[in-house]
């Protein structure tokens, strides 16, 4: 059920020299947070996660939550289309016990309702150091496109 995952002399230098630049790639994927979050803070059709004002972090992850309820089709769809745009979103978070191994423990979806909502609804959009300005700007475009052809309208 485990893995011995101890850190190799390799991985160790690799960190050491990675450390030396965290303050650089902190500041970057702060700049990419703060525009993904004035680009989208206006949608509806998406949750964006909240921060503690209080707080100093830097994500590793930009996950957005999509209100479902507000657009026609699923998270599959969505993804699709990001990726139809060249956008390569990503999904996180399935609960753990999805996996076969716990399923043969006897654990069955449903068990957590509220993860498993969760996971159904949530995309991870690109947030690495060296996206470029474009690049994010690619991505924002990329996002408002294919929730504006999938927002739902009303109607019949």
């Amino acid at each position: 059920m485990g893995y011995n995952y101890r850190i190799t002399d390799f991985q160790s230098a690799l960190l050491i020299s990675q450390l030396e630049k965290i303050s650089t790639f902190s500041k970057r994927r702060k700049e990419i947070v703060r525009k993904y979050n004035e680009a989208f803070s206006e949608m509806p059709e998406i949750i964006l996660q909240k921060e503690i004002p209080q707080s100093d972090t830097t994500p590793h992850l930009y996950i957005i939550q999509l209100e479902l309820d507000l657009l026609t089709v699923g998270r599959k769809e969505i993804f699709n289309a990001l990726a139809a745009e060249n956008i390569v979103p990503n999904v996180h978070y399935i609960p753990v016990y999805y996996f076969p191994y716990y399923q043969k423990l006897g654990y069955e979806r449903g068990l957590c309702p509220n993860a498993e909502r969760l996971y159904e609804r949530i995309l991870s959009l690109p947030l690495y150091y060296s996206l470029t300005d474009d690049d994010v700007q690619d991505v924002i475009t990329a996002v408002k496109k294919v929730l504006g052809y999938y927002k739902y309208t009303g109607g019949a």
